[in-house]
């Protein structure tokens, strides 16, 4: 059983024709495998998208930056992931040290959950960020950054994000981590990377933080771009299940 776990904004998504795309191409087979779409959205905003967009159906939804688990055939959000990630956390403690900091402005309400706090901040030194974690940390709360897109700053329990995420996915429905493979485009992607014996992909419209953040892990580099990225590393790291098209 094959797990593929993707982001959406710029991997396999940034239009109808990419859209169409990875759709086709994921409908090719009928092999044994469940798709993950493993996003910053929140789990409405990613509802909306796959209804008015061509984007196959997925098994399992992945929103908020790792802090929320959809099964969507049961049609449930998966509590026990929720629970498990909110321990030692307090979204309070979290907005209140944050606030202090002028150059930092909160997302839309859309953008926060209970176990993610998000601001925009453009330009924000890694130390700066750095040093707030710390705050955070000294006011007892256990917490970690994951900052993308030079602007996007998102404040997640110390047990969330998108690599434990799938990790937590994986093990949960038995999955071996050898027959999981990510995908993404941006920095907040890093986190699947870096887990043992997962392969990646690494779509050519990459951010140069993801790419210098994933280098050492060895993941497929795509030659194209978003959708087309994908699929080529699809099919290369997997052609028991996505055979080349001659």
């Amino acid at each position: 059983m094959l797990l593929f776990s993707t982001d959406i904004d710029g991997t396999i998504y940034d239009g109808p024709r990419s859209a169409a795309i990875f759709s086709d191409f994921w409908k090719s087979t009928t092999e044994d495998r469940l798709l993950v779409y493993n996003t910053g959205r929140s789990l409405n905003d990613t509802r909306l998208l796959i209804e008015e967009v061509d984007l196959p159906k997925p098994d399992f939804l992945i929103c908020g930056v790792g802090t929320t688990i959809h099964d969507c055939a049961a049609g449930r959000t998966l509590d026990e992931y929720r629970m498990r990630i909110g321990v030692d956390w307090n979204f309070d403690v979290v907005h209140e040290v944050v606030s202090a900091q002028t150059a930092a402005r909160p997302q839309p309400d859309d953008c926060q959950n209970a176990n993610k706090c998000s601001w925009f901040w453009e330009n924000a030194a890694p130390s700066v960020i750095d040093a707030v974690v710390a705050e955070i940390e000294q006011r007892g709360v256990k917490a970690q950054a994951v900052y993308s897109s030079n602007v996007d700053l998102d404040i997640l329990p110390v047990r969330a994000n998108k690599g434990n995420a799938v990790r937590w996915l994986a093990e949960h429905l038995g999955i071996g981590l050898g027959d999981v493979v990510v995908a993404g485009d941006s920095g907040n992607d890093s986190r699947m990377y870096g887990i043992e014996g997962v392969k990646g992909i690494v779509v050519a419209n990459a951010e140069a933080a993801l790419v210098d953040a994933v280098r050492e892990h060895g993941p497929y580099f795509a030659s194209s771009a978003c959708a087309e990225g994908v699929v080529e590393g699809l099919r290369n790291l997997r052609a028991d299940v996505f055979p080349q098209v001659s």
